[in-house]
This record gives structure tokens, C-alpha cells and sequence, in this order.
């Protein structure tokens, strides 16, 4: 199959923790050493090592030799030949060599760090750490010095306050509702751009998919720091990915910026989450920006990509919203097939067992041209003890254009792979209305068979719509919230509202099926906004062209 494209959540070996009773990964970074890309997140067993940012390998770490990778949110830098790391709560280690994972060795312990990110200055020479996760305090900096075995040099200083009160994007809630409730204020990064340090933080909360990342800027490490005003900078509160907070930027070979981040499943738990890569842009203004827009649609492999901000998705259609489906059982009303087209990852379809034999049907209603295909597993009933490995999901996908004659267009009888998020490529278009999905092994963990989503990606169908809607925009007496009203398009599936500070670079939007209206709250009380309203359908998308100025 044809490998130069994927798709968001990354389809990564996500561990099972046991007081969850489901997967997990979260609070990524992924750093360039010695001429590969390596990935950290939580919960990861090891982590992953790529040449090119598109194929993964998993370094598993001896976990009694080595119990840090227990920890959550780890942070590293490269100074010279060595690789630093640290998670929350741990010292710091070094690395000449992180593929042979036994190369690992402590440094020193000059804190207990709370969701710590590590940066080296070169213009000073001083490793400053990144550190807070509170509903209560701020973020902290400190200043080591790695020629003297990371001892600390300064700090704590305090760099940022949360102010629910005027920023909308730190209140929590799933639409950023729930002011009377203190936000958590973590997973910071600081990083460094043409001479500016820019410092992101996640808020408001890891559960919610308003999860996103602000950010402030500084002439000096140590700041002082201010806000930017188009926080929230990585911001995706609606479509099947959802969720974009505490990640880290980094710079790929050719001087690409891209986003590793959280995103939110939330079914089991509030910490069911998993990794997602967007692409990023510091604009000459002094403004961070990440383009979220159909970043959970496929999109070109970064080093195939030379434009991946302004164009980051392959311009293939989502054929798979809102069809019909069928299911060999069903646990219950709640987890019909119906839910595996919804585009919401927090629903599921569930059926009555995890027996092999359990099986869902997708009917697309139209024969199409598809490209991909995505299916993403779920857990439910699950009984995980500890964490790790409990089995792989087995199935195949099976598909047909008339409902009689099927293909099986994968088979994973055999599958050993810890993967929940396999996504499918085609060397060519096919044509297909019907995809079926069948398991042939017991569930994982002892779970049932459950999937959230089967989504299918192809070549338009029918006309996109001829107009963006007419819209309506005003701020309501809270003045971290709009409210917005559009007219309905013929023929339109649905809508997205862009909004940003800049009406050049409006990158925090919302994606709505089936309703003309929405209630906004991540917005800076006091700052001028710009909102747009385009439209979509399966054949394609008409932009806004009418923009509206919010004061």
C-alpha cells in the first residue's frame, strides 16, 4: 500500500494503563539528535525513533532498570553530543547514544519538576527549565547549569498567571463554560525563534477538547513574558481529533515547524488521550500559529511536504459522516453502529462481546472513489490490572461496491501490533459503498469489540456548495464569548467558523454539522477578533469571503 500519507490521531502502540482500563499517550515531544527524530510521551514503555517523522520505531526500555519512563510528561535538549531528559517528578538523565536504551545515565536531581520541559541556550550556554501543573500556581522558570552537573543557578521565577476571568481559552468545559472551576495551568515548552522565546502552556484541562496550548514571548529566557494575543495558539475544539494542548514545537530537517500534542478520547477516563502532529508558523508579526484546520483528515508525510502549513491535508473528502450502519450485536441503545460515523471519538459503537466473530458494516449510500480508510478501536468492559500490553485487536476489513461482492482489503488475522488508530492508504482509488470490519480474536483486556470511528476519504462527490453562508456575529456581556448565526446553504453538510485576531491568519475554528449557530468562549476580553463562516459538503469546500470585525 502506498505510504505517503497519514492520519491524525498517529497510529502509534498505545499502552494500556490500569487505572484507567484504557489506552494511553499524552504529553509528547519530539526532538532531532545526531540526525534522526525521537519521540517521548507518557505512558510510551520506551519511545519511538524516525528517520523521517513518518515511520516509527518503538525503543522499549527495561522498566525495573529504568522506572522514570513510568512518569508522566517528559522534557529533553541536546547540548553537544548528549541528549538531557527528564519527567515529572525525576532527575535528569543523559544519552550519547538513545537508541541502545541502556545507554542512559542519571545526572543529577536538583528538583522535583511538575511537567518539565527542558531548553538549552546556546547564546548563554544555561539550560532553562520549564515547570507547573496546577489548577493553583503559576509557571515557573529555572536556570541550570550543565557544566556544573545541572545545579541550579536561579529560580524559581514566576512567568505566568492564569486569568479565567479574561481569557475565555482557560476556563474549563467543552466549550470553555465552567468559569466558576479553576483551570489547570501546565505542560509548558519554551522554545526559541529568530531571536524571541516563545513559551507555551496547556489549559484548561486534559479531559476536555477545548485541551489547547496559549502563548507568551520574551526578549530574555528568564522573561519578563507577555501574552500573545492570538492565544489560544493550537487550539481544536470540534471534528474526530480533538484536543491540541500540551505538545511541544520543533523544527524538522528542512526548517519545517511543526506541533506534536494531547488529544482527548475521554470515555474511560479523563486521561484516555492520544498524540497528534500539526504543522506550525511563526508569522513575522511575532505570532505563533498552528493550522488545525482537516488535520484529522489525511495529510502528506512531513518530509513530502513543502508547504505543509498552508496546505496540510491531501484535499480528500470525508464520504463517511452520518451514513447508515449495521452491527453483528450491540452492548446497548448507547453504543450503536451508528456511532462509529459520527465524528466524535467519545462514542462508540460496543458490541455485546469481544469474541472473534463480532462485526460492524458500514453503507457510505453512494458507490465513491476512496482513497483511505481509517478505523479506530475504542475500549470498553476492559479489566486491566497493570500497564502494558493486553493483546492486539485482529480483524479484517472487507469492502464492495454493490453489497454482494466483497474484497478483503486488509487482513490482520495475524496482527501482533499494539496499534488502535490503523489507517489504510489505497495505491488507487477504489470504489466501494460498503466497508465491513470484522474481529478474529477476543477484545483486548478482556474488553468488548468496540470501535469509535470507521472513516472513509476519497475524491469529492456532487457539488461543493455555491455560497458561505450570510453570518452574524456579537460579543455577548461576558466578553470572552460570541455568539455566531448563519444562514443555511442548500446542499451544505456543514460549516466551519474561523476566527483569529488577524483576518490574514484565522486558524482557530470550529467545525458544526447540522446546526446555523454557535456559542464561542475562548476568546481575550479587550481584543479585536475576526470571524468567517465557510461551508462544506462531500464535494468540496467554499471559503468565506464576507469577514466580520468583532471589537
Amino acid at each position: 500500500m502506498n505510504k505517503r500519507t497519514f492520519c491524525n490521531p498517529l497510529d502509534l502502540p498505545y499502552h494500556y494503563r490500569g487505572f484507567i482500563n484504557a489506552r494511553e499517550g499524552a504529553d509528547p515531544f519530539v526532538i532531532l539528535f545526531k540526525g534522526k527524530y525521537y519521540l517521548f510521551f507518557s505512558s510510551a514503555y520506551g519511545y519511538f525513533v524516525s528517520e523521517d517523522l513518518a515511520e516509527w520505531k518503538h525503543i522499549n526500555v527495561d522498566m525495573d532498570k529504568y522506572s522514570v519512563f513510568h512518569l508522566y510528561a517528559p522534557g529533553a535538549c541536546v547540548i553537544g553530543d548528549k541528549m538531557y531528559l527528564v519527567f515529572f517528578g525525576s532527575g535528569i538523565l543523559s544519552s550519547e547514544n538513545p537508541d541502545d536504551p541502556d545507554s542512559w545515565e542519571n545526572v543529577n536531581f536538583p528538583h522535583s519538576f511538575a511537567d518539565p520541559s527542558l531548553f538549552y541556550d546556546e547564546n548563554d550556554g544555561y539550560v532553562y527549565v520549564c515547570d507547573g501543573c496546577s489548577p493553583e500556581e503559576p509557571l515557573y522558570l529555572w536556570k541550570l547549569d550543565p557544566n556544573d552537573n545541572m545545579n541550579i543557578v536561579e529560580g524559581p521565577v514566576a512567568v505566568y498567571h492564569q486569568d479565567k476571568i479574561n481569557h475565555g481559552f482557560e476556563r474549563k468545559g467543552q466549550n470553555n463554560d465552567l468559569i466558576e472551576e479553576d483551570c489547570w495551568l501546565e505542560g509548558a515548552w519554551l522554545h526559541k525563534h529568530n531571536g524571541k522565546y516563545y513559551l507555551t502552556f496547556a489549559v484548561p484541562g486534559t479531559e476536555f477538547w477545548t485541551y489547547a496550548d496559549g502563548c507568551c514571548t520574551a526578549d530574555a529566557p528568564m522573561g519578563p513574558y507577555t501574552l500573545c494575543d492570538n492565544s489560544p495558539v493550537a487550539f481544536k475544539p470540534t471534528g474526530f481529533v480533538r484536543g491540541a494542548g500540551h505538545g511541544c514545537m520543533f523544527e524538522d530537517k528542512e526548517g519545517r515547524w511543526w506541533r506534536v500534542a494531547t488529544t482527548s478520547v475521554n470515555v474511560n477516563h479523563g486521561l484516555e488521550r492520544r498524540i497528534a502532529l500539526y504543522p506550525v508558523k511563526h508569522a513575522g508579526d511575532g505570532r505563533l500559529y498552528t493550522n488545525t484546520f482537516r488535520t484529522d483528515y489525511p495529510m502528506s508525510y512531513p518530509v513530502d511536504n513543502p508547504t505543509p502549513f498552508e496546505t496540510p491535508d491531501m484535499g480528500w473528502e470525508l464520504l463517511s459522516y452520518g451514513k447508515s450502519a449495521e452491527a453483528s450485536s450491540s452492548r446497548d441503545s448507547e453504543h450503536g453502529p451508528e456511532n462509529i460515523c459520527d465524528e466524535n471519538p467519545s462514542t462508540l459503537w460496543c458490541a455485546e462481546s469481544g469474541n472473534a466473530g463480532e462485526w460492524v458494516k458500514l453503507d457510505l449510500g453512494n458507490v465513491y472513489s476512496i482513497r483511505a480508510l481509517q478505523v479506530n478501536f475504542g475500549d470498553l468492559d476492559t479489566k486491566v490490572t497493570d500497564s502494558g500490553s493486553y493483546g492486539a485487536y485482529k480483524y479484517t476489513v472487507e469492502v464492495s461496491a454493490d453489497g454482494e461482492d466483497y474484497t478483503t482489503l486488509v487482513d490482520m488475522k495475524e496482527n501482533e501490533s499494539l496499534n488502535s488508530h490503523p489507517y489504510f492508504p489505497l495505491d488507487d482509488a477504489m470504489q466501494i459503498r460498503y466497508i465491513k470490519l470484522t474481529s478474529f480474536s477476543e477484545a483486548p483486556g478482556e474488553g468488548k469489540f468496540a470501535v469509535s470511528g470507521i472513516r472513509a476519504f476519497g475524491d469529492s462527490f456532487g457539488d461543493k456548495p455555491s455560497v458561505a453562508p450570510q453570518a452574524k456575529a456579537s460579543r455577548l456581556e461576558d466578553a470572552t464569548r460570541i455568539a455566531v448565526y448563519w444562514d443555511k446553504v442548500d446542499g451544505a453538510q456543514g460549516y466551519v467558523v474561523r476566527l483569529g485576531v488577524d483576518p490574514d491568519e484565522m486558524h482557530i475554528h470550529y467545525t458544526v454539522f447540522g446546526e446555523c449557530e454557535l456559542e464561542i468562549g475562548c476568546l481575550i476580553s479587550g481584543v479585536k477578533y475576526h470571524l468567517t463562516v465557510d461551508s462544506f459538503s462531500e464535494g468540496g469546500l467554499t471559503r468565506g469571503s464576507e469577514i466580520i470585525e468583532i471589537e
